[in-house]
């Protein structure tokens, strides 16, 4: 019996009873999307209807893990395996096919021994065994799928298994058009630089078939920002945060459940569009959470106010949140005189660019160099490493403009070649860009600077290959071109960023200038 309510369509075969398999396909349907809240609720209906349906509590077991978010809860879900029988050979036997045995197999080796990588390692082989051993069985092929991805190694490291797992995706959508878990895991599959492009047509499908699920909604966004498709990634997100926001209030949850994850991604995507006011709007949501995280218990990061398995955000991820949005506003506005007066910082990326606006405004020296100390022990060793690599390039970019402003652009220069090589070694990002501002775009806006515009179109296109047709490099583009004598290319940069910015806030100064650059031909 297949399954279509917002969620796509799932076919299970199953010895459940007739009367539990909705309920059941709806819990399959939510855990290929990752909803996981709503999995459980739907595999407990099928377990109460039918107390027997050895898969029910399989997929419900199954809903604990959140393989891809590194986030799991075995003990729920070896409680949920409890209730079927009390050993793994007693629950096993309680399937009633081959086949059934074997996906019991598989999440008795996700919540057996070891830690969580080497369990992951046997439920992904358990999964393999299932899909060789049942050739026509697509559900097999999904979760094996899953299996692959949950254990990629870092880096380009992982494109070998990223490419096997996406195969198996692509088989059963292209026989299962529908199907979430396979327009999903392709999308997780090829969520890399390098294969970016191959995930586009399933990003634009899945968001139809699963339009009930906002990481459904939100993960199209995923494509559409590493590939510069800035209106398609704003109505991708802020699709994904309306549906959070209706189901929270459906299930009468707390705010701090609302998909926050999505709503950053938004508040950039506006930034690259020129909705500067719109941007700034969004950004208020993050505050009444922040109020509602810090009011409540939070264990592990999480909030267990209305979720069993937490899907909310504790106050310092949401203050984590509203700095990031806070530096990218200004960043990308380059609205600097909005710091002056401001002392405290949530994060790296709004720290950075308290500095930054301290030194653009040309005052409050004191704050750029309390700015400096503090990127200085961020990179010290010692500190997580994934900031500190952060916290010396913002560190680097920082002295650079700090150089560039005394007159003395040969350290600037020397700086930011230090910035570069180091963001060099950088994965290419799948999502907002880190750091806060690219070290190979400031080097493009500081050549700008200092006259030497030629060299600037070489950074300047290298920042739009690591992050395509970001609005403020594609305008540093259109400058330099301009400034050379490449005037032609230069109205053509200049026309890319008013497409960027065909619907961006009126006034601003660099629509007009844009506007005059593309007309003067004419």
């Amino acid at each position: 019996m297949p399954t279509s309510a917002g969620l796509g369509t799932v076919t299970f075969e199953n010895s459940g009873a007739p009367a539990a398999q909705a309920d059941f396909l709806r819990g399959v349907a939510w855990l290929h999307s990752f909803g996981y809240e709503d999995a459980i609720e739907a595999f407990r209906a099928a377990q109460r209807t039918d107390p027997a349906f050895a898969l029910a509590y399989w997929g419900e077991a199954m809903s604990y893990s959140q393989p891809l978010w590194f986030f799991e809860e075995p003990d729920k879900g070896r409680a949920a395996l409890a209730r079927l029988g009390a050993t793994p050979e007693a629950r096993v036997a309680r399937g009633a096919t081959d086949r059934e045995r074997g996906y019991l197999r598989a999440v008795e080796a996700l919540w057996g021994a070891g830690d969580r990588l080497t369990r992951l390692a046997a439920y992904r082989e358990a999964m393999a065994a299932v899909s060789r051993a049942f050739a026509t069985d697509d559900e097999a092929r999904v979760f094996h799928a899953l299996g692959i991805l949950a254990t990629l190694p870092t880096g380009d490291a992982s494109l070998p298994m990223r490419e096997q797992a996406g195969a198996l995706a692509e088989a059963v959508f292209a026989r299962q058009p529908t199907h979430p878990g396979a327009a999903h895991l392709i999308l997780h599959a090829y969520d890399h630089a390098s294969l970016a492009p191959r995930g586009l047509a399933a990003a634009r499908a899945y968001a139809r078939i699963a339009p009930a699920a906002s990481h459904a909604l939100h993960m199209p966004a995923h494509f559409f920002v590493q590939l510069g498709h800035w209106t398609d990634a704003a109505a991708s997100d802020r699709a994904s945060w309306d549906a959070s926001v209706a189901w929270v209030s459906r299930g009468g949850r707390s705010v701090v459940q609302r998909d926050f994850h999505s709503l950053t991604w938004l508040q950039y995507e506006l930034t690259q569009l020129g909705r500067f006011a719109e941007a700034q709007r969004v950004a208020t949501d993050v505050d009444a959470a922040i109020a509602i995280a810090t009011a409540n218990d939070v264990v592990g990061g999480h909030i267990y106010a209305d979720s069993e398995i937490g899907r909310g955000s504790g106050p310092a991820a949401l203050r984590n949140d509203k700095g990031s949005m806070r530096a990218r506003y200004v960043i990308e506005s380059e609205r600097w005189s909005e710091m002056r007066g401001q002392q405290s910082f949530d994060n790296l990326d709004e720290l950075f660019v308290l500095g930054v606006a301290a030194l653009r405004r040309k005052e409050d020296a004191a704050v750029a160099i309390a700015v400096r100390g503090e990127l200085q022990k961020a990179s010290a060793p010692g500190m997580d490493a994934g900031l500190r690599e952060q916290a010396s390039i913002l560190l680097l970019e920082l002295e650079a403009i700090a150089a560039f402003g005394d007159g003395i652009p040969g350290v600037a220069f020397a700086k930011m070649d230090e910035a570069v090589a180091l963001q060099a070694r950088m994965p290419r990002p799948i999502g907002r860009p880190f750091p806060v501002k690219g070290a190979d775009e400031l080097y493009g806006e500081l050549l700008l600077e200092a006259g030497r515009p030629g060299d600037a179109v070489t950074w300047f296109e290298r920042t739009l290959t690591r992050t395509p047709n970001r609005s403020r490099a594609v305008l540093g583009l259109a400058r330099a071109l301009t400034r050379e004598g490449q005037a032609a290319k230069g109205r053509a940069a200049y026309a890319q960023f008013l497409e960027n910015w065909k619907g961006a806030d009126d006034g601003l100064p660099e629509l007009a200038e844009a506007r005059a650059a593309v007309a003067a031909k004419r």
